[in-house]
């Protein structure tokens, strides 16, 4: 198999491996950021209100650092800690070194919206699948009988509002819908995104995913000359910002004073935003890691014993309608012959023929020995092993 080459300077193309790392901190990181507010939600129980708004939570501080990082560096904040930045791909192939342009401020925000928006959308829209699937489980789960006999005054008081019951009707076919077709379009999402990474593995293409490709941008390692231009331009800016806050038409020597304290104090966090992230991530992954060693440590020893099955259903008898049970254990209370394909009511824990449970349960409905309320789903089937 031949290997196209999708550049001027092959050494500038980052590994695929390179790519996937940069694109798992940010899970890492969101973890970090949510074990720690949970631990200390335990202290100040008023941070769980921000742990149940965790996806916005995430979505801003996405934004802001994807948003500063593209701003200085051109690339996503992961990105800029691989030393990686994007760049525009110009007719399909790759730029050399020399001629690589930075993005532009429409290339910069959209890639920000790719980068938060896309995964805030996903997560909202994950959760609501979710959600509605689970209520269409609760939906089809069969009513019980002291439930059903009720709404029958109800049903006919309920067709004096048609039109309540049209947008029900539509709201519940929408909710099918999206339950039917939203793993779909998952599929197609992941299926999209595998087959640009194969690619890009195999140097078929420039993009790592199919946004990139969207964008017409492809990633790239930042070169000693370019990273020392964005530090000079970086010190620029903030000389001239410095210098702007200290001119007396800023105001008072006293507000130019806060001012400029504020603005090196934001520049001084800025300077070790990278390192003190990577930091929390790196603890957060050590204390995960002992942690989790140390409960199971801990609790094996400890386990405590299953506790002991409850005592069984006792037989209805025949004079109220139930089955007398044979003498031979080994015989089906229903036949009276051996048992063959046995199978147990989960109910009730009696073991009968299976053709003979399963027809007793869907005729009747209960246990035929104890009489208690059983439905073909309890019937399990036992299988002796050699």
């Amino acid at each position: 198999m031949s290997f196209v080459s999708l550049g001027g300077d092959a050494g500038l193309r980052p590994t695929f491996f390179e790519l996937v790392a940069a694109e798992k901190l940010m899970p890492s990181l969101k973890a970090a950021v949510l074990y720690s507010l949970s631990v200390y939600a335990q202290r100040r129980p008023a941070l769980h209100r921000l742990l149940d708004k965790e996806d916005e939570l995430l979505f801003l501080l996405s934004v802001l650092l994807d948003r500063q990082a593209l701003a200085t560096s051109g690339g996503s904040f992961a990105e800029g800690l691989y030393g990686l930045r994007r760049a525009p791909v110009a007719s399909g192939t790759s730029s050399s070194a020399g001629s690589r342009q930075p993005l532009s401020s429409t290339e910069r925000s959209m890639s920000l919206i790719l980068l938060t928006l896309v995964p805030f959308l996903r997560s909202k829209l994950d959760a609501l699948f979710h959600r509605q699937q689970q209520q269409q489980r609760q939906q089809s789960q069969p009513t019980p009988w002291h439930q059903q006999q009720a709404p029958a005054a109800q049903r006919g008081g309920a067709r004096s509002g048609d039109a309540p019951q049209l947008q029900q009707r539509w709201r519940i076919a929408a909710a099918r819908a999206f339950v039917l077709l939203y793993p779909w379009l998952v599929a197609g999402h992941e299926g999209a995104r595998f087959a640009y990474q194969l690619l890009y593995l195999l140097g078929r293409t420039p993009y790592y995913s199919p946004g990139l490709h969207l964008l017409g941008l492809e990633v790239v390692r930042v070169t000693g000359q370019e990273a020392m231009q964005q530090e000079q331009e970086r010190q620029r800016r903030r000389s001239e910002r410095l210098s702007r806050l200290a001119a007396p038409q800023a105001g008072p020597w006293l507000w130019r004073l806060l001012r400029r304290s504020w603005a090196r104090a934001g520049h001084l966090a800025a300077d070790h935003t990278r390192s003190t992230l990577i930091l929390a991530v790196f603890a957060f992954k050590l204390l995960e890691w002992w942690y989790s060693s140390a409960e199971q440590r801990l609790g094996d020893p400890k386990a405590l014993p299953p506790p002991p099955p409850p005592p069984p259903l006792p037989p209805v008898g025949v004079e109220a309608g139930g089955v007398q049970l044979p003498g031979d254990v080994s015989a089906c209370p229903l036949c009276r012959r051996r048992r063959t394909n046995p199978a147990m009511l989960a109910t009730s824990g009696y073991v009968f023929c299976y053709p003979c449970i399963h027809r007793e349960v869907e005729q009747a409905g209960c246990c035929p020995v104890t009489h208690a309320p059983a439905r073909l789903e309890h019937v399990r089937r036992l299988y002796q092993g050699t």
